[in-house]
């Protein structure tokens, strides 16, 4: 029943994503360097730093079999979407279409990533079959962001802007029901 801090570190401490189990969690911190993607163990001990990197790493998210852990990074010189294994190793770069790609959710089942891309100024909602590498714009808006599938893994919650109104949103994942 108490609370504790879990990341209090100088700089920035954000963007935690729990690992499948609930052991771990995934935080960007800026503690030593430029903002970058550490592994807290919640029984306690040291942060771990997952990789290094001379570009900023944030938004991680974990496989839901917890041997991945996806998470934008400028380290090729625009915003885009890498995975690296938990236990450590190289950055896989995943997206390349378009200079900007954004915020990983995957699908409950791992097979999918719904991501957020931007196309000629427009932020918009896309999905990635992570064992082919297609990818494919489902929204026809203007400021998609925070995509999220719905347990079943059929449909995408994402927020989104209609003239001045803020709403929460919904498109299937073969973009037929929006």
């Amino acid at each position: 029943g108490k609370r504790r801090a879990v990341a209090r570190f100088r700089g920035s401490n954000s963007a935690p994503a729990w690992s499948p189990d609930g052991r771990r969690l995934a935080v960007v911190l800026s503690k030593d360097a430029s903002s970058q993607i550490y592994l807290i163990d919640l029984e306690g001990g040291a942060p771990q730093r997952l990789m290094a990197s001379s570009g900023l790493d944030t938004e991680p998210a974990f496989s839901p079999d917890g041997r991945w852990l996806y998470f934008t990074s400028d380290r090729g010189g625009s915003p885009q979407i890498y995975r690296v294994p938990v236990e450590g190793g190289a950055a896989q770069r995943l997206t390349f279409e378009g200079g900007y790609n954004v915020s990983p959710a995957l699908a409950p089942d791992g097979r999918t990533m719904a991501y957020l891309h931007r196309r000629d100024g427009r932020f918009l909602v896309a999905v990635m079959d992570l064992t082919s590498g297609q990818s494919r714009v489902l929204t026809d808006t203007d400021h998609d962001e925070s995509p999220s599938f719905a347990p079943n893994g059929r449909m995408i919650l994402y927020a989104t802007r209609v003239g001045n109104q803020g709403m929460l949103a919904t498109v299937s994942v073969d973009g037929q029901v929006k």
